[in-house]
């Protein structure tokens, strides 16, 4: 039983962090989060090695979890926000001939 909840468990702090930057709209919104998510994953591996403390309770395998869907979530978003590039305004920008 305690492998089916660790296995529950990894697939949560997998997805819950890749879904987070997905919910962005604009680059501000985007790099203030990948900012502040800098800030969180620093924290946490300065204080996994410390006993009592909440990074130490969620432990290493599922911190780097959390890191990876993170990652993976804000690659997808990135590539999301290149590809809406505003359309040509005027027939000179426009690269059709």
């Amino acid at each position: 039983m305690m492998g089916g909840w660790a296995i529950v468990l990894a697939f949560i702090c997998f997805l819950a962090p890749m879904a987070v930057p997905l919910f962005t709209v604009r680059w501000k919104s985007f790099l203030t989060l990948v900012g502040i998510a800098a800030l969180f994953f620093f924290w946490m591996t300065l204080e996994v090695g410390r006993p009592g403390t909440i990074p130490s309770a969620i432990g290493a395998f599922l911190g780097g979890l959390m890191l990876t869907g993170f990652a993976f979530g804000a690659i997808a978003r990135f590539v999301s926000l290149i590809g809406q590039r505003p359309a040509p305004t005027s027939p000179s920008e426009s690269t059709a001939d």
